[in-house]
């Protein structure tokens, strides 16, 4: 039997993460209009939020965790989709509107949990004060990150 050795894939994750990020962000923002219809302006945006993805370990650890089981519950429902458009014939009488919420409160549950799993020391020296956590390095560096791309961002969509 032939065995395939993919563990030099995991030095990729970073980027796969960076990717999502940027892809899933750039739709957001394309889908709601929050920052009216420049795309430039959501490519920048995108990038931005993708880059303090990338420079966060606890944010890339936290997509790294959740990315496996949100694929896996959206290949679950396709296959629940196909196995009930097999038997019934309709999909859309087993997929009601109260189907469609507790896909969604799953999904926030496990956002949650992740979240807590991932961050859980950060939110433990939050609760030591304020200062104490503004002071951290990590911390000071993604504020000093987010003032910059605010201000670069500003000067680029100004008139």
């Amino acid at each position: 039997m032939v065995e395939i050795d993919l563990t030099g894939i995991s030095a990729f994750i970073p980027v796969f993460g960076f990717l999502l990020v940027f892809v899933v962000t750039y739709a957001l923002l394309g889908k709601t209009k929050a920052l009216g219809e420049n795309k430039f302006v959501h490519i920048l945006v995108s990038f931005a939020v993708s880059i303090i993805f990338l420079v966060s370990a606890s944010a890339v650890q936290y997509v790294k965790l959740i990315a496996p089981w949100f694929a896996v519950l959206i290949v679950s429902l396709l296959f629940i989709a196909l196995v009930v458009g097999l038997i019934k014939g309709d999909i859309d009488k087993f997929f009601q509107p109260w189907f469609a919420w507790i896909i969604v409160v799953v999904l926030v549950i496990g956002f949650v949990v992740s979240a807590i799993y991932v961050f859980g020391d950060l939110i433990t020296k939050s609760l030591a004060g304020p200062k104490t956590f503004l002071m951290q390095p990590s911390v000071i560096g993604i504020i000093i990150l987010l003032v910059l791309t605010v201000f670069a961002s500003w000067l680029l969509t100004r008139k």
